[in-house]
């Protein structure tokens, strides 16, 4: 009988599989399981992606024999085995690493895959009334209305400890406990739907119609229209139906407004996956969803990889979000992720946004989506009115107009909240000498630090490297050391000064650093406990803060020329999604952007024209440059502690590319990077274009191998990055 070989993906930088013996012939071996290995000096775990027989006895001569199996059945199906040899393929990543990232940590590193199990109680089938003390009383109650049981931790949750009452009324065989699969409690008297307008019940009739087969919609929808509204209307049918639900998310900070939306809404078993959890948690959260005792999955980018066996649905919130993609490892983007799995299980995709990305009205252009548009705000509430203001014009203080300081004004003696909307984070982005010109730049990065006042110190924002802020100049030695621009700290003091009676509150990653801060500050912002708001892009995005009546968005000129050429797409988004926030409850909004650039087209297109006829513009200007979404590109990318190493080995690979044969694929570079010098290392960038993605796959393909043998492969860290969303 032909020896068994386990074929075994492995988490190392390799671009194979590597083949190992069975320690036990009477396992049944299948793909997906996860097995411990010996791998040089170390030992791994990896997961069997190929069983083979081996066809001589000299195949298996040198084979090393693996150390244990882990699991005794496949932990991934092989739907989720095939995406990730997919993801592997098409990011030309390492096998092993794309487990990596498909698995949650604790898999990963070989623990159990068994469910963690919990104490519940619930009142026994015996039970008669009896008399009781107060918190048995108050026990008795809680438990009739939970006649399936409840976990104890919910029970303390609710009424404290109560440990002694619980013991006491167990021996009187009132209540008795169970060990009961850890998970999150159903909510069982759900709010009743909202009554849907004309454009999202067409929305909702329209989806479920194709409820058995791949169909991609873009839901298109103004700031507030109601577009959650329309997921959970289509989730509830769904888990009518007994399917599940996956709903991604772009951000952590949206992660608990959302899911208390469904649990109000919704009798669910709803879970949520995202980096805030826990690793047990998320592990939990995952097996629950593998053994179909989640009916809604709430997540952000990486929740795309979990095990759905009655998958009916998906929808990704914000597509156009810049964070779905992976900026790191395994760059892949969560849209198309997403997309890709909805295709193989046969199931309709939504993906909708108020600024979609070029990508998907491209899409929507070629007929491979259809569209659905959201044109009127779910409210009845009116679109906000929008003002330029010349930024050159009279001044205030700290880049905040005097126009814009007397709109503050009258809102906030009217009792009304205020949003301001700077993106960038800190006191200030330039400090410098006017003695000598001397200007505070990082030691590592080819960039400027970054004044934090509140912490005294210089942080750059690119390698987090943090210094004391000096009060001399290190050249000179003058004192006379100024600050220039403004980031969130800066407009937080001048609007405390300002406003000496009104509560400021800043909202940015320095001041949510926290576990629950991002929760908190929401809250309170909602109770109305802070009348002015100052935040970055954290608050620019799917908030829902009825009470502001007026975003003034400063420093707006950031997009309008930068070498990126996706900057100006950014931008409109940007500028849509943080307007979209005045105005959203019974209240009229009104918007002021202050510009050094009021006359710029691109000011005039949106404000005049909206989102939809400046993106359909941008998008004419990339067809003309023959740059995605009508076009395919990758970037490699090199970086090096060695000024030059970066750029020569590109020019190797460049000079591999230029053996083949071809004219569909054109190869642009090495040139060093927009920020060539960051965190101490040296980068370069070669960048291919295709009109077409196969002729660009096809030749890295055929190159792959040649690359990983270079000789300066070793002395470099380089990656490729397919349909890159960042070129600087």
């Amino acid at each position: 009988m032909k020896p068994t070989i386990l074929q075994i993906a492995l988490p190392c930088p390799l671009r194979l599989s590597f083949d190992y013996l069975p320690n036990n012939t009477e396992i049944a071996w299948q793909n997906g399981m996860r097995v411990k290995v010996p791998f040089g000096s170390r030992e791994l775990i990896g997961i069997i992606v190929n069983i083979k027989k081996a066809n001589e006895e000299s195949e298996t001569a040198k084979l090393k024999t693996i150390i244990e199996a882990i699991d005794h059945q496949s932990i991934l199906s092989a739907d989720l085995i095939a995406l990730t040899q997919w993801l592997s393929d098409y990011y030309h990543h390492p096998i092993g690493d794309c487990f990596q990232t498909v698995l949650p940590k604790k898999i990963r590193l070989g623990e159990t895959a068994e469910l963690e199990t919990e104490i519940y109680w619930q009142l026994s089938s015996v039970f008669s009334e009896i008399k009781s003390g107060k918190k048995q009383q108050e026990l008795i109650t809680l438990l009739k209305d939970y006649s399936e049981g409840v976990s104890q931790k919910f029970i303390y949750q609710q009424l404290g400890q109560c440990r002694t009452s619980l013991l006491g009324l167990e021996e009187k065989k009132v209540v008795c406990s169970f060990q009961h699969i850890k998970q999150s409690l159903v909510t069982h008297n759900p709010v009743e739907h909202c009554e849907l307008n004309e454009e999202q019940q067409f929305a909702v009739e329209k989806v479920w119609q194709s409820r058995s087969l791949f169909a991609p919609y873009l839901l298109h929808g103004v700031t507030g229209s109601g577009k959650t509204e329309v997921y959970m209307q289509l989730a509830e049918s769904m888990v009518t139906a007994g399917k599940q639900i996956l709903i991604l998310i772009p951000e952590i900070g949206l992660t608990t407004q959302f899911v208390e939306r469904f649990k109000q809404r919704l009798s669910a078993r709803i879970v949520v996956l995202n980096s805030a959890i826990s690793d047990g948690e998320r592990k939990q959260s995952w097996l629950l969803a593998k053994a179909a005792l989640a009916d809604i999955v709430i997540g952000t980018r990486s929740a795309v990889f979990t095990p759905l066996p009655n998958l009916g649905l998906m929808i990704i919130d914000e597509e156009h979000d810049a964070s779905y993609k992976q900026q790191d490892g395994l760059r892949y983007h969560a849209r198309n992720v997403a997309l890709i799995r909805a295709q193989r299980a046969n199931v309709p995709i939504i993906m909708g946004s108020a600024t979609p990305s070029l990508e998907s009205l491209y899409n929507v252009e070629q007929q491979r989506y259809q569209l659905l548009i959201l044109n009127q705000r779910a409210t009845g509430a009116s679109m906000p009115k929008i003002k330029l203001i010349d930024s050159r014009g009279p001044s205030a203080n700290s880049g905040i107009s005097t126009v814009l300081y007397q709109a503050i004004k009258t809102q906030l003696s009217a009792g009304n909240q205020v949003l301001l909307f700077i993106n960038r984070r800190g006191f200030a982005p330039v400090l410098m000498c006017h003695d000598c010109g001397w200007q505070a730049t990082c030691s590592h990065c080819d960039a400027r630090m970054i004044v934090h006042q509140r912490r005294n110190v210089l942080c750059c924002h690119h390698c987090g490297l943090i210094k004391r802020l000096v009060d001399k100049c290190p050249i000179c030695q003058a004192s006379d050391l100024k600050t220039y621009g403004a980031g969130t700290e800066q407009i937080e003091n001048t609007l405390q000064a300002y406003f000496p009676e009104t509560p400021v509150l800043r909202i940015d990653r320095d001041s949510t650093q926290k576990v629950n801060a991002f929760v908190e500050i929401v809250n309170k912002i909602r109770q109305g406990g802070a009348k002015i708001l100052v935040g970055t892009q954290m608050l620019a995005k799917g908030h829902d803060f009825h009470d502001v009546t007026l975003v003034g968005v400063l420093d707006a000129d950031q997009g309008l020329f930068s070498a990126d050429f996706r900057s100006t797409e950014s931008l409109a988004q940007l500028i849509i999604q943080v307007t979209g926030r005045a105005g959203r409850g019974d209240k009229k909004g009104e918007v002021f952007i202050q510009t050094s650039q009021p006359q710029h087209e691109f000011w005039q297109d949106i404000i005049k024209h909206g989102y939809a006829f400046t993106a359909q513009k941008i998008l004419a200007e990339r067809k003309m440059m023959a740059m995605p979404p009508t076009s395919s590109l990758c970037v490699i990318r090199a970086e090096s502690q060695d000024e030059f190493l970066a750029m020569q080995f590109l020019s190797d690979v460049s000079g591999l590319f230029h053996q083949a044969i071809q004219e569909e694929v054109i190869v642009m570079g090495p040139v060093p990077s927009i920020m060539e010098r960051r965190a101490g290392r040296y980068r370069a960038q070669l960048l291919l274009l295709s009109q077409q993605r196969k002729p660009l796959h096809q030749l890295l393909d055929y190159f792959m191998p040649t690359i990983g043998s270079l000789k300066l492969t070793r002395k470099v860290r380089w990656s490729i990055d397919i349909d890159p969303l960042d070129l600087l």
